[in-house]
């Protein structure tokens, strides 16, 4: 992100740890992923009020469905659990972000929010929170190294957290159900980062997306197989744009995922023009050098696309 906004002309200083800043050297504070995640940098902005620079928050992380979705509230595990009594500012489960956020309207923060999920937005709409949807892009530059003809010898790929419980019960069922699934991830270990897990995706013939909680969309699970010219297989998710089921990937309930991953194995060009149609869709629209324009066309008063700092 900092290099996208560098190309633009503007003068960049990238802060990844909540450390305090001189509020007068800069025209706008951007803050990715979660607010939550910097109470330090929230805190000064808050007892600066009106003599602060704008705030903009693009918002990736989870927060609840609308109420609207008709499904369940997420449940809470353990490990959740613990780092909400800790308060542990990590936190990240879907009721502690939106608290955050609810806590900031209150004290007039950001001056723009925006979230990747239309979903989220409804639901912050239901609780009087203005936001804009900006989806999650895809990098600026597509890899050229998945362009290989490396063979495809992973029948369903599941990359992330094994932790949830789930997600182990179905795993469980399909493999039950003889699906040949190959599940791992770890936020700690190198081996599902970078190049490794880019040759992992690149090896998988359908790549499957099961949330923490029925209807989450993942953008950037789904972005990951899309680069890599894997097939996403995915349960029902609710209010997916920009992605739509049967153009970009396969949508199924997870009694039908067995069948599902069988037809599109035994009938490779329909797979094909699935992952034709969505790599068009991540390469030509969704890229995340655009998706920066589009938030920065929110910013009001300081048009930063034409300033130099």
């Amino acid at each position: 992100m900092t290099r996208l906004l560098r190309s633009r002309g503007l003068s960049v200083e990238q802060r990844e740890e909540d450390a305090a800043l001189d509020l007068d050297r800069f025209d706008a504070i951007l803050i990715l992923e979660n607010c939550r995640w910097f109470p330090g940098l929230l805190r000064d902005l808050r007892r600066a009020r009106g003599r602060r620079p704008p705030v903009i928050a693009w918002h990736w992380e989870p927060l609840p469905l609308p109420s609207s979705s008709g499904l369940p509230a997420a449940p809470l595990h353990l490990r959740e659990w613990a780092k909400i009594l800790l308060r542990d500012r990590r936190t990240n489960d879907v009721h502690s972000n939106l608290a955050t956020l609810e806590h900031l309207r209150r004290a007039g923060l950001p001056d723009v929010l925006a979230v990747s999920s239309r979903a989220w937005q409804e639901s912050l709409a239901e609780r009087g929170i203005d936001a804009h949807w900006v989806p999650y892009g895809a990098e600026a530059a597509p890899d050229p190294a998945r362009r290989d003809d490396a063979p495809r010898d992973l029948e369903t790929l599941f990359l992330g957290a094994l932790d949830v419980p789930r997600r182990r019960r179905i795993f469980a069922q399909l493999r039950e159900q003889s699906v040949d699934l190959t599940a791992v991830g770890s936020w700690h270990s190198r081996a599902y980062w970078g190049a490794s897990r880019s040759r992992l995706l690149r090896r998988a013939h359908a790549f499957l997306n099961v949330a923490r909680a029925p209807g989450q969309v993942s953008a950037d699970r789904l972005l990951l197989g899309m680069t890599h010219d894997t097939l996403v297989v995915s349960e029902p998710l609710y209010r997916p744009d920009p992605f739509v089921a049967g153009e970009h990937y396969v949508e199924a309930r997870v009694e039908e995922l067995p069948d599902v991953l069988r037809h599109y194995r035994e009938n490779p060009r329909e797979r094909d023009r699935i992952v034709a149609r969505a790599r068009r869709l991540v390469d030509h629209e969704l890229r995340m050098d655009a998706m920066l324009d589009q938030l920065l066309s929110r910013v009001p008063d300081v048009d930063l696309t034409e300033r130099g700092s």
